[in-house]
């Protein structure tokens, strides 16, 4: 047995217990939330379900269905969600109907044990074999029913694993740009979001970058929309590699690229951008059909830093902004707008 699905077979029957005493519906999405949040992985899910409680003073199933709906289901989830969540409530079903059962056997049999007690003193040797006997043959009965819950935990350990290894493999996907590899933009505000949050929580700098690639369309009209393709891949496998680990380069759309950049300064945010720029104007341009070199790449690229009270809009358009006075000042250079009104 592996550690980590140690691990995961005491979460699951933390969660099964969880959801027993407090009397929440087995369905696979309070599962999947509470499986979640006792993990302790998603530090988001964690946040607004502690959130919720606080405000609505207990679990309520529409709240599951909310944090459900937030972080589980995607747009490519759907179907695997639903046919893995039909597997994982038949064994719930199963799990629950064995808790419930073993659980009124235990008060049964502590009945019988307490009962015995009382009536032991003064029973001839005949009566006494006779009690004997059937407290060994419930005692056999109750380590049968027990085995089969601890069965049926594991199996629903093993489905909940087998669910939670589904949904990463789907939001990978879903959270990946097909052409290029790299984070796409449901990824790019969702990791946006969490960073503006944890500036705002530590007062500690966020930078932005967007960037075009120039003249993009010529490539396209030019030499085809293949080699365009090739184009956007060079670009975004040069942007990922040229950035340290705790950053995120995107594809924002198109011939469109962001880059967000974690506890970085402005004017370390502009440099990074000037040798993102040069390290892909150093790129050759080769037509694989004909190897004929077609030139280079450039690309223009607008650089902001987050003020303490935006929302992610506000934040993204000033971006914009300053890719656009890029593009005005000839492409192929750097622009940065610290506010509305100073470039």
């Amino acid at each position: 047995m592996t550690e980590d699905y140690r691990k995961v077979r005491v979460i699951a029957k933390k969660t099964l217990a969880l959801i027993e005493e407090q009397g929440i519906r087995p369905t696979p999405h309070n599962y999947a939330v509470w499986f979640e949040y006792l993990q302790e992985t998603n530090p988001d899910l964690t946040r607004a379900l502690n959130e919720l409680l606080a405000k609505n003073g207990k679990y309520s199933e529409n709240m599951g269905v909310e944090l459900f709906k937030l972080f589980f289901t995607r747009e490519k989830e759907g179907r695997i969600v639903q046919e893995t969540n039909r597997l994982v409530q038949k064994s719930m079903d199963n799990v629950m109907g064995n808790l419930k059962r073993t659980t009124a056997d235990f008060s049964t049999y502590g009945e019988q044990l307490n009962d015995f007690a009382l009536k032991a003193e003064g029973m001839n040797g005949q009566d006494l074999q006779d009690i004997i006997n059937e407290i060994v043959s419930q005692t056999n009965s109750m380590s049968d029913n027990t085995s089969s819950l601890y069965k049926g935990l594991d199996f629903a350990s093993r489905e909940i694993a087998e669910l939670k290894r589904r949904l990463q493999h789907v939001q990978r996907e879903a959270y990946t740009d097909s052409l290029t590899g790299i984070p796409n933009r449901k990824s790019f505000d969702s990791v946006l979001s969490r960073e503006i949050a944890v500036a705002r929580e530590n007062k500690s700098n966020l930078c932005l970058l967007m960037a075009d690639i120039d003249h993009f369309k010529q490539f396209n009209d030019l030499h085809g929309h293949t080699f365009g393709d090739q184009v956007i891949k060079l670009v975004a496998s040069t942007l990922a590699k040229g950035i340290g680990k705790n950053a995120l380069a995107a594809r924002y759309g198109g011939e469109e690229f962001s880059v967000i950049l974690p506890a970085t300064d402005l004017a370390d945010a502009v440099n990074l951008a000037n040798d993102l720029r040069m390290a892909i104007a150093a790129k050759r341009l080769i037509q694989r059909s004909t190897k004929k070199d077609v030139g280079k790449i450039t690309m223009s690229f607008g650089v902001t830093a987050y003020t303490n009270s935006e929302d992610p809009t506000a934040f993204i358009n000033r971006a914009d902004q300053a890719l656009y006075s890029a593009k005005n000042a000839g492409r192929n250079c750097v622009k940065h707008l610290q506010s509305s009104t100073d470039f």
